[in-house]
């Protein structure tokens, strides 16, 4: 159950289902001499918008991914408006136009009649919808964790003084390093010097 709630496949389920619904004959018809014609949803306004609205839903839920991939379709005042959308339940508006327009063709059309019958496409609307609102319903955003915490970044405190100077002296061949001792150089004219030495005996300079 965790799993459906924190992934969007039911929304592409649904989103998937209005598609094909649109795409496959919607009903058939009988006529009296027993030949028969399946029609879908495909050339008509109805379908239509039912694609548009099924598109808008896809926008709202899906906008992470088409923005990564499609990023023009974002540039404009709507389209950063709907990128930024976070609220899942912001798909319920064209999922319930989407119910409008469904119960708008079963009043128009009589299905309890011996010569129409639903078709695979009404059926598959109807699911679209049920998941659509499911997901709508039941789904919830992962809590992302820091960048840097779930990329495995251990941060601990070092000493300053050791991580300026650890890369230099290691860069350096081991011959030098063993020569350095406790050394360091007269900032003036090179010269060098024990490291407790608080003046250059060439030159003078004062540490």
């Amino acid at each position: 159950m965790e799993f459906i709630r924190n992934k969007r496949l039911l929304a592409l389920i649904g989103i998937i289902a209005l598609i094909l619904g649109t795409m496959l004959p919607y009903f058939t018809f009988s006529s009296f001499f027993g030949t028969s014609q399946s029609i879908s949803l495909w050339g008509y306004w109805e379908g239509k918008v039912i694609l548009t609205l099924t598109i808008a839903n896809a926008l709202f839920i899906f906008n992470d991914y088409i923005e990564k991939y499609i990023p023009q379709l974002f540039k404009t005042n709507i389209g950063r408006k709907i990128a930024n959308v976070t609220n899942p339940k912001m798909s319920l508006i064209p999922t319930i136009l989407v119910v409008g327009v469904v119960i708008y063709l079963n009043t128009q059309f009589n299905f309890n009649s011996k010569y129409l019958k639903n078709g695979l496409g009404f059926y598959l609307l109807w699911i679209g919808i049920i998941f659509l609102i499911a997901h709508a319903v039941i789904y919830k955003k992962p809590i992302e964790s820091q960048a840097k915490v779930s990329q495995g970044y251990n941060y601990q405190p070092v000493d300053s003084q050791q991580n300026y100077q650890q890369p230099i002296q290691n860069n350096m061949p081991q011959s030098i390093q063993n020569g350095l001792g406790n050394k360091k150089f007269c900032p003036n004219c090179g010269n060098e010097v024990d490291e407790t030495a608080t003046q250059c005996f060439r030159c003078g300079n004062k540490f």
